[in-house]
């Protein structure tokens, strides 16, 4: 079975610290994935480097940090600082994609990429021995609540491939709009990491 990171977009508490608690005691989880926005490349704003500082203390699970920014790499260091242990990125607003990757293996950082719903699996094929993980988008990034667009299974089944032609131990990770209805097939078309959030966050 694949691993399920909490996504805290879609909470109607801004109280973290008691959200976390109530997390941990009702579900089996793995991890937290923060969406970090400066209003820029997606019009929206959410977290940043201090919330997650707080919360760092508060629980030994993973923390994914999912920059929705410009020139991520800027402020890589800000959040490795604050307690991240993976940061997500889009490639497309990163300067120099191998060396912002060569940057976070040498921090110890799992690095993950994260691939829009317009972006095929070429935009990163030649990056693949550098990302640990692949996060696939199914739907547009910035807002939380909507639907799961099922057109990304074919990408999902070409990664996939892609990763086991090339001897890789990437993971793949989808993000947006999961349902508990569809998350075991997502497991079983070859997702690792299901990112959930209003699904589970309104079940609380």
């Amino acid at each position: 079975m694949g691993k399920k990171y909490v996504s805290l977009l879609s909470s109607k508490t801004a109280n973290f610290e008691d959200l976390i608690v109530r997390l941990e005691k009702k579900y089996d989880i793995n991890g937290y994935h923060f969406d970090i926005m400066d209003g820029h490349f997606v019009k929206n704003f959410a977290f940043n480097a201090e919330i997650i500082k707080a919360l760092r203390n508060k629980t030994k699970l993973i923390f994914d940090v999912h920059l929705e920014i410009q020139e991520p790499e800027l402020f890589f260091d800000m959040f490795i600082d604050a307690g991240s242990n993976m940061i997500t990125f889009h490639p497309q607003n990163c300067k120099n994609l191998n060396r912002a990757l060569r940057y976070l293996k040498a921090k110890n950082i799992i690095t993950s990429v994260a691939l829009d719903l317009e972006h095929s699996i070429d935009y990163i094929k030649e990056y693949l021995g550098l990302i640990d993980n692949v996060l696939v988008l199914s739907v547009q990034p910035g807002f939380g609540m909507q639907k799961f667009n099922g057109a990304v299974m074919k990408k999902i089944g070409a990664l996939k491939k892609l990763i086991k032609e090339k001897e890789l131990i990437t993971t793949i990770g989808i993000d947006g709009g999961i349902t508990e209805e569809i998350e075991e097939d997502l497991f079983d078309k070859g997702v690792d990491i299901l990112i959930v959030g209003s699904s589970l966050l309104n079940s609380l």
